[in-house]
């Protein structure tokens, strides 16, 4: 018990001396986290503001929702009894709407209405780009690669070989093997010209 209590008192000696001899030399540290800070807002306004010229629609900063006016509520009123389930329509996934949610960071929703979008339209090189451009985003380069590869196929398939290789090298930093498939079609598509 006495020897816990010397060793915590021993390096606690130490480490005021240590914090006695470095605060000299260190400066305002408060300063340095408020710099910071505003390296990070500054960051988070310059991606927002290319968010905004290159994927989005939506205003230039997020809005907060308006105010909604709360009523008591009134005495329940007895319930019929409730028809069949009736199958409920799904909304239709928009390129407005991933493109919304890929700008305010819902990524697992813009990755849903992408996947939508290319199930509805599967020859639609765009689409298929830009659920590239969100996994990109996300640090999810593997399958952002196939995102893109599956974009180069469709491509190919329409004869457009220049626009397909443009897309090697994307899909090379997140798949060197399919890009290597990738590159195979590309030359043998070439040389049936």
């Amino acid at each position: 018990m006495l020897a816990r209590i010397f060793t915590r008192l021993f390096y606690a000696v130490i480490f005021f001396a240590l914090g006695a001899w470095a605060g000299p030399r260190l400066g305002d540290l408060g300063g340095l986290f408020d710099d910071a800070i505003d390296a990070g807002r500054s960051g988070y306004e310059q991606l927002w503001a290319w968010a905004e010229s290159t994927i989005s629609t939506a205003p230039a900063k997020p809005t907060p929702a308006p105010a909604v006016e709360t009523r008591k509520a009134s005495p329940a009123a007895p319930v019929a009894a409730a028809p069949a389930a009736m199958p409920v329509a799904r909304p239709v996934a928009t390129v407005e709407a991933a493109r919304a949610a890929h700008s305010r960071g819902d990524v697992s929703t813009a990755i849903r209405l992408y996947d939508e979008l290319i199930a509805a339209r599967a020859d639609d090189v765009g689409l298929r780009g830009e659920l590239g451009n969100v996994y990109w985003g996300a640090g999810r380069l593997q399958e952002a690669a196939k995102a893109y590869n599956g974009a180069a196929l469709v491509l190919l398939a329409a004869r457009r070989l220049d626009e397909a290789g443009r897309l090697e090298a994307a899909v090379r930093k997140g798949d060197p093997a399919l890009a290597d498939d990738l590159a195979r079609r590309i030359a043998e598509a070439g040389r049936a010209k």
